[in-house]
């Protein structure tokens, strides 16, 4: 009656590893989509936070224009504060117009391409400092334009 037990076809160990290894094979696979689901939503954030900065720039920038349009085509032509409006508007154009061309020659004289001779530290440095007080003289405020330009005419 009693039955001889058939000899385990199944190795204990090699059960445990076959186990392991389909274990490794899922975490790789999770691994793999967990990256490229991290880069898609990384994009899609930067996107949208991009089409976001742009409409707020936009809407703030044409806001200002408009207004200051708007403001300036409410008072009669021979009144000051139209001129000022319209002289403001024509200086910082010209402002504007003069920090391009020197970004442009600023550029071009510290393009390697076509300069035919390397820089030394010296001349680094000296282009370096240019390029700053360049953009601190940009970056100055109209109030210590004003105070500047008026010590230079004392």
């Amino acid at each position: 009656m009693t039955k001889a037990s058939a000899p385990s076809e199944h190795n204990p160990f090699s059960v445990l590893g076959d186990t392991l290894e389909s274990a490794a094979e899922t975490f790789e696979e999770a691994t793999a989509n967990a990256k490229d689901s991290a880069r898609k939503a990384a994009g899609t954030t930067k996107r949208v936070l991009c089409q976001g900065l742009h409409r707020a720039a936009y809407g703030t920038s044409y806001g200002l224009v408009f207004a200051g349009m708007f403001l300036t085509e409410l008072w009669p032509e021979e009144n000051p504060i139209r001129r000022g409006f319209e002289e403001g508007a024509e200086a910082a154009i010209e402002k504007r117009t003069e920090i391009r061309k020197g970004k442009a020659k600023a550029e071009h004289s510290a393009n390697p391409k076509t300069s035919s001779k390397a820089k030394s530290p010296i001349k680094k440095a000296k282009s370096v400092d240019a390029r700053a007080d360049a953009f601190e003289a940009a970056a100055a405020t109209p109030a210590s334009r004003a105070k500047t330009s008026k010590s230079k005419k004392a």
